[in-house]
């Protein structure tokens, strides 16, 4: 049977190009295409989390990515005012870029990870991912083109194509994934639907958004040591949330519509001369709008041969930063099972897999962000906020303490960003017991089954990340690192398992194992004291195959 690719996919937003960059790095074959003329000129999302980096990590942009946004030195704090020139209310700390690879260590308390977060514009990320994409001779992306029908059988799924100049094409593929965002027109061919809540009122993150790209030098000399990553207003005339882009001249702001307003050019001077408290000169670069208050997921993930992935499959009200970042897991984990079912050493089961780990996440992590979203959203400010006396003053005080409260709530969340497990999927070596508890704001590495491999800094300075194969990697850990691992004989064959011993005592205390089997998307397959057959068991069962 002829086909034009491996794998199609629909939309190239950063879930579709890191998917096509990840397929890429495994040897499969790509058509990407999206309808825009190319990568994004309005910035969207702007915050990688410490997980998404780590996965930037392992496809080898993550210095890259992060050189990028903000200049070095900028803050990346978040910082709460009445308005910009007047009343800083609440301020969270948090590290530039050019200081994060040595704080790392420093904040390995709360953030175990080679990788801490980065703040930077989906601007910004878009053309690192298709330079990586393009690295792949046998991925091509295609703009100016989009998805507009699709047919599948036993073995393929066909794709109609409409280009800008009018033309209609088709393509023929194994799989196709939408990764086409939230008005997902594959989805919509597969007459599938979101489930969960939408329409959610709030002061502020619930309802009709208009965001605008702007530029203005002179805000930044207005700030100066006021400068921050995030710029939160609040008083009684509006609320609005402020975002560095590039660290110099250029920003957006987001503020909340009233019922039945529709966003203008004309607001948007009206708009920050609220937010700063004096009116500044700007260029406006875009106006655009959206909707906050959603918790949807599809209510499936997969059909046949297509699967759903990012924005297509969950809509997130953006606070906590977690709808970009919950798609960039979805293709991560999609990616080694596609790589799997293409080259024939995974059974079909693997495809059933995909939603029944990613499913739950998105659920999990939709609530976070409603959490979140509820916290900020339903502040009640005093009468007396901005005024400068007594009143005023206590005012200020009284919501600063919530604002510091609430900071550290949805921007402090390493157990949402490293927490994600799949103790529940088919594909995992199942453990008795209780897993740690899964709290946002707290995150307890485990050597279960099912969860994130645990980081571990080696004593050679490198992370124990660096020594995870592409494929599956059986960490010999303790005593078994010691041992002959003749016992692996066979195996590679299915998976491409590389064997790695690492003689750390922290390691082996973390996954309290001597031999761990780790999934190429870094999860835990299998732990055990013993290499036999339990350990060939485990990587069949891990790779969709029925459990001897």
């Amino acid at each position: 049977m002829q086909y034009d690719c491996d794998v199609l996919i629909a939309g190239a937003g950063p879930v579709g190009l890191f998917l096509a960059a990840e397929l890429g790095m495994r040897g499969l074959s790509v058509q990407l295409f999206d309808d825009k003329s190319g990568t994004s000129s309005h910035p969207a999302a702007n915050a990688n989390s410490a997980r998404t980096m780590e996965h930037y990590r392992r496809l080898g942009i993550s210095a890259e990515v992060r050189s990028l946004g903000l200049p070095g030195d900028h803050p990346t704090d978040v910082a709460y005012f009445t308005r910009l020139s007047q009343h800083e209310l609440a301020r969270l700390h948090q590290p530039g870029s050019a200081d994060a690879p040595a704080k790392v260590r420093d904040m390995e308390f709360l953030w175990p990870t080679p990788e801490l977060p980065h703040r930077c514009s989906q601007l910004y990320i878009e053309p690192a991912l298709l330079k990586a994409a393009k690295r792949n001779p046998a991925a091509q992306v295609h703009y100016n083109a989009a998805v507009q029908g699709l047919e599948q059988d036993k073995e393929s799924v066909t794709a109609a194509i409409a280009h800008a100049d009018g033309r209609i094409s088709s393509c023929r593929a194994k799989y196709l994934i939408g990764c086409d965002g939230p008005r997902s027109t594959v989805r919509g061919l597969l007459g599938l639907h979101y489930t969960g809540t939408a329409g959610e009122k709030r002061e502020f993150m619930g309802g009709r958004m208009a965001a605008a790209y702007f530029d203005s030098p002179e805000l930044h000399s207005i700030l100066k040591d006021k400068r921050a990553w995030q710029y939160w207003t609040l008083n009684h005339q509006q609320r609005s949330l402020i975002i560095a882009v590039d660290g110099r001249s250029r920003y957006t702001i987001n503020i909340q519509l009233r019922e039945g307003a529709q966003p203008s050019s004309d607001d948007v001077e009206r708009h920050l001369a609220n937010a700063i408290g004096v009116s500044v000169p700007f260029d406006l670069i875009s106006n655009t709008s959206w909707t906050a208050g959603f918790a949807l997921v599809a209510e499936k993930m997969r059909q046949g041969r297509v699967f759903l992935a990012g924005d297509s499959a969950h809509l997130f009200t953006p606070t906590g930063g977690m709808g970009y970042n919950t798609g960039i897991e979805d293709a991560a984990n999609l990616a080694w099972k596609l790589e799997a079912l293409v080259k024939g050493h995974g059974h079909s089961e693997l495809a059933n897999s995909y939603e029944a780990e990613r499913k739950p996440v998105a659920g999990r992590n939709t609530e976070f962000a409603r959490q979140f979203a509820d916290s900020i959203g339903y502040v009640r400010l005093p009468g007396a906020l901005e005024n400068d006396d007594a009143a005023g003053r206590a005012a200020r005080q009284a919501v600063g303490a919530h604002l510091n409260f609430h900071a550290h709530k949805e921007f402090v969340i390493p157990g949402v960003q490293l927490g994600t497990r799949y103790e529940d999927s088919p594909l995992v070596s199942t453990e008795a017991g209780s897993p740690p508890p899964d709290t946002a704001n707290l995150y307890l590495p485990s050597g279960r089954p099912g969860h994130r491999a645990p980081h571990v800094w080696l004593d050679d300075g490198s992370s124990l990340y660096d020594h995870f194969g592409q494929g599956f990697t059986l960490l010999r850990l303790g005593a078994g690192a010691r041992r002959p691992a003749h016992e692996l004989a066979g195996l590679q064959a299915h998976g491409h398992l590389v064997d790695r011993a690492v003689e750390s005592d922290e390691a082996r205390d973390l996954y309290a194992a001597d031999y761990v089997l780790v999934r190429p998307d870094q999860h835990i397959a299998w732990r055990g004291n013993v290499l036999g057959e339990e350990l060939g068991h485990a990587l069949k069962k891990s790779l969709g195959h029925t459990q001897p």
